[in-house]
């Protein structure tokens, strides 16, 4: 390993970096991807280990600003998960020959959702809606960094470990780098997800959507169409999501989780928008929270601000209205036995527990007074 197993984020900036090529991806007994070293290979150059932004911490910056705000563009509003701003931002890049990487469902060899390299307007879709699922880098790295060096302008889009794995394996600044950040809550291993399509289909999908203006609907495609959908308290890999119960560990530990961000914007979407500002009238649009943190990230929303509905908003807003500003999601008291009932019986196993539990507690809900006794009970 190149650094403990609870601190890997699966970033892939030790098998981008390495030399001899050596070092790739294995899911351990619960899906989650850690490097693997094929020590017959391996120089000892160490080069992983300098660059592993979980054992070299990446420096982050307090937001320059907080602002509202939503694309102008309707027919692009209603094709996004929320204000429409990493696309506005995707296609000016793309507009000044750049190119842009983000998330994707691909559903190939390399994984069910992976980062993807696009340089044309017409891929910009398959960057679009949430994607609650670890994405997979690959050598995207080593690409956009062969972009860098061609003096292409580029645009990379991520959680914000995997634009700390960036920044640490490029080692250097660029000029023409634009790094936005997701305000993420963590994710659940590529396999959970596969085995909760496996049990809703038969299908060889080819697009999921988590969520659209309908709110949180997981629905799967095929040919453009429809073939399954089920609601989050339905499927228990998003109520799963939802509520924390099976991320990668180092998401429970996680570095970024704090106001300070390591790229030069990080949006997301504005919970806890103060029902008195103006722009709030706008909700069911889709607000996003769009924070600056760097000069060249303010510059860059400057250039586009004509494309925008905006306000500005405190910073603290932002902070208060959602945790991840605050700190890491909390891993829940049964996470190992969660992850031994997934080793006994796949996801199934784990929807049989969870929702069990569930219903029990929705009966103690429905009488107070057995309910206070459980949670005081519950506490100690």
């Amino acid at each position: 390993m190149v650094v403990e197993k609870e601190k890997c984020t699966g970033c892939y900036a030790c098998v981008n970096i390495c030399p001899k090529n050596c070092i790739h991806m294995e899911e351990d007994e619960n899906g989650a991807i850690y490097p693997v070293i094929d020590k017959t290979k391996c120089v000892e150059c160490n080069l992983c280990k300098k660059i592993c932004p979980s054992i070299n911490k990446v420096k982050t910056y307090y937001p320059k600003e907080c602002f509202a705000m939503y694309g102008k563009n309707s027919e692009l509003i209603k094709k996004s998960t929320s204000g429409g701003i990493a696309t506005i931002l995707a296609k000016n890049i793309i507009k000044k020959d750049g190119v842009v990487y983000g998330a994707s469902f691909e559903n190939n060899e390399k994984g069910l959702v992976q980062t993807i390299r696009i340089d044309n307007e017409k891929e910009i879709e398959k960057l679009q809606g949430s994607k609650y699922v670890h994405s997979y880098i690959n050598k995207t790295y080593s690409m956009a960094k062969e972009d860098l060096e061609n003096k292409k302008l580029v645009l990379f889009i991520g959680t914000p470990c995997q634009i700390a794995g960036l920044k640490s394996f490029l080692r250097k600044e660029y000029d023409n780098l634009y790094t936005v950040d997701l305000i993420c809550h963590g994710v659940p291993p590529q396999r959970y997800l596969k085995d909760e399509i496996k049990d809703l289909t038969d299908e060889n999908i080819d697009g999921i959507s988590f969520r659209s203006k309908e709110g949180f609907i997981l629905k799967l495609y095929k040919d453009s169409k429809i073939v399954k959908q089920i609601s989050k308290e339905e499927s228990i890999y998003y109520y799963g999501f939802l509520e924390s119960l099976f991320y990668r560990e180092n998401c429970y530990q996680c570095l970024y989780a704090k106001p300070e961000r390591c790229s030069d914007i990080t949006i997301g979407d504005f919970w806890g928008l103060d029902k008195e500002a103006e722009i709030y009238k706008s909700k069911k649009e889709g607000i996003s929270v769009v924070l600056p943190i760097s000069e060249k990230g303010s510059n860059l929303l400057d250039e586009l601000i004509a494309e925008f509905n905006f306000e500005e908003r405190p910073v603290q807003e932002a902070v208060n209205g959602n945790s991840q500003l605050q700190h890491p999601s909390k891993k829940p008291r049964n996470y190992c036995k969660l992850k031994k009932l997934y080793l006994k019986g796949g996801l199934h196993r784990i929807k049989q527990n969870v929702f069990k539990k569930r219903k029990i507690k929705q009966k103690l809900k429905n009488n107070k007074l057995v309910y206070y006794i459980y949670k005081k009970v519950k506490e100690k």
